[in-house]
């Protein structure tokens, strides 16, 4: 009983991540690591947090070929039209502002 709950405690943990890479390959292959968590993926965006920033992939017939938790690595196939980083922190401040 005590190691289900222990592994149940290691999947609700995030990891986080010091720094990423991203390698652009022909504007079809695109691989991320640093990942912390993918928020939204469908044909056309796929939005993900990476090393405290938050990360908004755009494209068309964009698919996950391949995703590791364990090591913060995603591979995501199709046309890759944008990337577009915003700061983590910066989000969640404003949100404080509007609700105080």
């Amino acid at each position: 009983m005590e190691i289900v709950e222990t592994l149940k405690n290691e999947e609700a943990q995030e990891k986080i991540f010091s720094e990423s890479q991203v390698s652009l390959q022909n504007r079809t292959i695109l691989t991320i690591t640093g990942v912390e968590k993918v928020y939204e993926t469908n044909e056309v965006k796929v939005q993900l947090r990476v090393s405290k920033s938050n990360l908004l992939i755009t494209g068309e017939g964009l698919n996950i070929s391949r995703l590791d938790v364990e090591t913060g690595v995603i591979q995501i196939n199709g046309t890759i039209n944008e990337l577009k980083y915003t700061t983590a922190e910066t989000k969640g401040n404003i949100f404080k502002k509007i609700f105080k």
